[in-house]
């Protein structure tokens, strides 16, 4: 199946639901405006109960948005604290579907969005205020543009702040860290994200119909689908950066933390493999950085199994592929929790 033919499908994979029927009438009413929404934003929900509302409340009123909430089959009342928000503005557009992930439910989102622009914001995330503006402005300024992107901030449930994206990759913040006003990456942005993936998908703004022409998000990635994304988009069209922090990202404690990372570092080495070539033919030390970047994936699931010597020799050899003092330092502690048994197992080090 061609790639226009699938998300043709997806419009029935995600059905709106007829209990919505009256409000989508509203909400067809406003997209329906001479001027129209200006840009979609896109919500996939799954079991987003304690956060959804805070979440669309974070969108604002600023800009002329549709929002589309994609119920990705939620069992908590998801669903009907969306049909609450959506009778009280016309400009959420619920749809459900069976559980399919959150890359089907972007798509879905996708395959039916109005507006020239898309923007993804997920359900337990919040924006901050001018986020969404200060892109539009960006994106009005410099149409060629494929997509844009914020820095933003880590959260835990209990509040604490675990720091922000671009604080944590040096490459990054050693060449744009000077940046006061949003800036473009340069022609060889697919080898920067490639080595180091600064993108957060709840802070991009992307062109609609280049994230259609693409086939929106690989369904057939459970993680790390959103890099491949980016990467695939940034050899397509010059990528632009706002240099605010414009999002808090919530982190979860994972439920199996073991085979959560296992299957985060596989899918990051399929990733990899697929631009690897690209990537390269920009940067040739590109390679080198994503390769520790992968090694740290690894050696943190290594150590969620409770093989604390492989993950001490994975974090050593990542050090060895880009050595900086947080790379030693986690090599350090990776040696010492395998020396000394009992010692606490590592959080994720690295972001998403």
């Amino acid at each position: 199946m061609g790639r226009g033919s699938r998300f043709g499908a997806l419009q029935f994979a995600f059905q709106v639901s007829s209990a919505h029927s009256g409000m989508i009438a509203a909400a067809e009413g406003y997209r329906a405006m001479p001027q129209g929404p200006e840009c979609s934003v896109v919500i996939p929900a799954r079991n987003a109960a304690p956060w959804l509302e805070g979440t669309i409340e974070s969108v604002g009123m600023a800009a002329p948005v549709e929002i589309l909430v994609v119920d990705d089959g939620s069992s908590d009342g998801t669903a009907a604290i969306l049909a609450r928000l959506a009778a009280a503005d016309p400009r959420i557009v619920p749809l459900a579907g069976p559980r399919r992930g959150a890359a089907a439910a972007r798509n879905a989102a996708l395959a039916v969005a109005a507006a020239p622009l898309v923007a993804f914001l997920d359900a337990d995330d919040r924006w901050r205020p001018g986020k969404l503006a200060a892109q539009l402005a960006l994106h009005a300024a410099r149409p060629e543009l494929g997509f844009s992107f914020t820095d933003y901030r880590h959260v835990t449930e209990a509040g604490e702040d675990r720091g922000t994206c671009f604080g944590y990759w040096p490459g990054f913040r050693a060449r744009h860290g000077a940046w006061l006003e949003p800036f473009v990456l340069g022609p060889d942005a697919l080898a920067q994200l490639f080595a180091e993936n600064v993108v957060g998908t709840s802070t991009v703004v992307v062109r609609t119909a280049l994230l259609r022409d693409l086939g929106g998000f690989d369904e057939a990635l459970r993680q790390a689908e959103d890099w491949d994304l980016w990467l695939r988009l940034a050899a397509r069209a010059p990528v632009g950066c706002v240099p605010l922090v414009g999002a808090d990202y919530l982190m979860h404690r994972p439920g199996n933390l073991s085979q959560d990372a296992a299957a985060r570092a596989a899918a990051l080495r399929l990733v990899a493999a697929r631009h690897h070539a690209a990537a390269a033919a920009l940067d040739a030390g590109t390679a080198q950085r994503c390769t520790a970047r992968l090694l740290v994936a690894e050696a943190e699931a290594a150590a969620a199994a409770g093989q604390g010597w492989l993950a001490a020799w994975k974090q050593m050899l990542a050090l060895l592929r880009a050595p900086d003092r947080r790379a030693a330092r986690a090599a350090a502690a990776a040696v010492l929790r395998a020396a000394i048994p009992g010692r606490s197992r590592p959080r994720p080090s690295q972001p998403a």
